[in-house]
């Protein structure tokens, strides 16, 4: 028997994913493998419709596909299905049901996957279904992408998109495909089936791009429990109610009910029989009648709105979940087009929520932005420009925190100028899984957004005076938000300085716009080279060379350097012996900040929380943080 269905630990998830390339012609060689083993469902076309079925070719299975297949449920909770079978005659003779068959369904969208989840709260409660427990552990999911159409609402709902709960997943991209790792089981799978696949070196992970999705709902989704709970006695209930035909379409296509019936079904001999479970819905007129032939939910009215609150109410109450996904298979299918969208939609706009609260945890959600464009600075950065949804005033020197879904966030200063505007410039160096997944995006792509946070230099205070700047390396990202606020009121203030530095000329940030800057006059600049081939003919060593013999008028000089802490350890002394004023040297303390809301602890500096407080200071303030400047 396969190792991965008899070891538990092949269920587990790994600890680290690994994203590996894959082509179409090798996954068709795999799902050939996988065809000896086991039974491999998968979508394809059978009589001029996709269905998901048992696949005998490799060829026939699609990847990309939109949600008219029936769920994945009829798998692990088929519409009939045999409990066990009896011989009667004399003493009553029970017989148990197979084990379950190890089956590979290859085509779960991300919202079939949550249902999956909702499937596993409501029959792994209490006493666990067993017959459920066996089928679902017994299944193999390998997850697809969706292609969303305009039934779908699964961005409202939180599920168009998946971390885990899947053995493999196939993400689709220019070349071919990537799959990722999910689960020990699947990556066992990879290495048995197609060890050519397993041996490959893990790609940059993709970032979990949220659907676009037209339809949607109007408010948060964690809101609908409480709105509900204010419409038992709305008349919409009524009115969908005489639109229902009754014929329980919705809840049979719906890939997370799972309400049934069990009966005994004799053999024609009389001799023996089986009793079994099929699918009911709570929309057909005999599900509520008891003893007696009450009925408790007797008109159609009642019957949808149970529907509704067992939906978006009963089970979020119990276990923080909707037992919706968004994959819009009722409202696709139902005769009498009754759309769950415009129902919750319709509710919260008549019911109660004008002053809607917000959920826990709001400040650290992202609001959503689209990339414009992406132009690569150097062979390691990239700038890209932010449109938000509403316009956005910040100082130069503050950040954002930049969310790419499923990697996590981090802090990116913002590198343009605050023009009152929604378009925001940041720059992104590939380091780690997050930058190097934010590296692989397009213009068109969405990011999440939060802030701006921080504090950043005192402009106002510049005005009248000459500004020194004193860049180091990715530090000139910093100074390029203050030098295009300078430039965009250039009579207001005095002479301005630029002194910047990096290992070698490849390593210049910004290189057209400082040959721009230096022939424009309107700005001093002066470079420094570290190593390297020096085609512009610019100084040679770190930054603090270019101080030597420098003519300034400290009393009226402000001072800004952004850079590592080497950098300040070396030119803040330089600075003071030209007689710069230590309240008009201003510093860059750039940290880990995580939060941005001065709570996580990741940037605080003793007495001082980066994040809140800066990160833009003057000397005097932060002179006695050692750590931060002097080591």
């Amino acid at each position: 028997m396969n190792k991965a269905l008899t070891d538990p630990e092949g269920l587990q998830p790994v600890e680290s994913a690994k994203w590996r390339a894959m082509s179409r012609s090798e996954i068709d060689q795999f799902v050939r493998g996988l065809l000896a083993a086991f039974e491999v469902t998968g979508v394809r076309e059978k009589n001029g419709r996709l269905t998901l079925d048992r696949l005998e070719d490799p060829a026939e299975l699609r990847l990309e596909f939109p949600p008219h297949v029936h769920s994945p449920k009829k798998y692990l909770f088929p519409n009939w299905e045999k409990l066990f079978r009896f011989r009667l005659g004399g003493k009553v003779l029970l017989e148990a049901e197979k084990a379950a068959t190890p089956r590979v369904i290859f085509g779960m969208h991300p919202c079939d996957l949550h249902a999956v989840g909702v499937l596993d709260n409501c029959l792994f409660e209490g006493e666990a279904d067993s017959a459920y427990r066996a089928k679902r552990e017994a299944t193999i999911f390998f997850g697809v992408d969706c292609v969303p159409d305009e039934h779908c609402f699964c961005t409202s709902m939180g599920t168009d998109r998946i971390a885990e709960g899947f053995d493999l997943f196939f993400h689709r991209i220019d070349s071919g495909y990537l799959v990722q790792t999910g689960s020990r089981r699947g990556e066992r799978l990879l290495q048995q089936y197609a060890p050519a696949i397993a041996a490959r070196q893990s790609e940059p992970p993709l970032p979990l791009q949220i659907k676009q999705c037209r339809a949607r709902l109007d408010f948060p989704f964690e809101s609908l429990a409480p709105l509900l709970d204010k419409a038992y006695d709305h008349k919409v209930w009524e009115e969908i109610g005489q639109r229902c035909l009754g014929c329980g379409a919705c809840t049979m296509l719906c890939p997370s009910c799972y309400c049934f019936n069990v009966q005994d079904q004799l053999d024609l001999d009389l001799a023996g029989g089986e009793r079994v479970r099929t699918w009911d819905s709570c929309q057909l007129d005999q599900f509520a009648k008891v003893a007696g032939g009450a009925d408790f939910r007797g008109n159609q009215s009642d019957r949808q709105r149970h529907r509704f609150f067992r939906k978006y109410k009963y089970l979020w109450e119990k276990h923080k979940r909707t037992a919706c996904v968004g994959c819009g298979r009722c409202s696709r299918e139902c005769l009498s087009r009754i759309d769950p969208l415009s129902v919750l939609n319709r509710l919260y706009r008549e019911e109660a929520l004008p002053a809607l609260q917000k959920a826990p945890g709001s400040e650290y959600q992202p609001q959503l932005a689209e990339i414009l464009y992406v132009t690569e600075l150097t062979s390691t950065e990239k700038l890209f420009r932010l449109r938000v949804s509403a316009p956005v005033s910040f100082e130069p020197g503050a950040f954002l925190q930049i969310s790419v879904f499923g990697l996590g966030e981090a802090p990116f200063t913002i590198a343009s100028a605050p023009d009152g505007g929604a378009e925001i410039d940041i720059v992104v160096r590939a380091a780690g899984s997050l930058t190097q997944a934010m590296h692989r995006l397009t213009p068109g792509d969405t990011v999440g957004v939060r802030g701006p946070f921080g504090s950043g230099f005192p402009v106002e205070d510049f005005r009248g005076r000459s500004v020194l700047l004193v860049a180091g390396g990715m530090g000139l990202i910093t100074l390029r938000s203050l030098l295009l606020t300078i430039l965009s009121a250039r009579q207001e203030f005095g002479r301005v300085l630029l002194l910047y530095g990096a290992r070698s000329l490849d390593h210049f940030l910004f290189r057209d716009e400082l040959m721009a800057w230096h022939r424009g006059g309107e700005i001093d600049c002066r470079f420094a080279l570290a190593e390297g081939e020096n085609p512009w003919a610019v100084s040679r060593g770190d930054v603090s060379h270019l101080l030597k013999d420098m003519d300034l008028k400290p009393r009226n000089t402000v001072a800004a350097a952004s850079g590592p802490a080497r950098m300040y350890r070396s030119i803040n002394p330089l600075l003071f012996r030209l007689g710069v004023l230590e309240d008009q040297l201003f510093l860059n303390l750039e940290r880990h900040m995580k939060c941005g809301l001065g709570k996580c602890g990741k940037c605080r500096i003793n007495d001082i929380c980066v994040c809140e407080c800066g990160p833009i200071f003057p000397y005097t303030r932060i002179r006695h943080l050692k750590e931060a400047i002097e080591r």
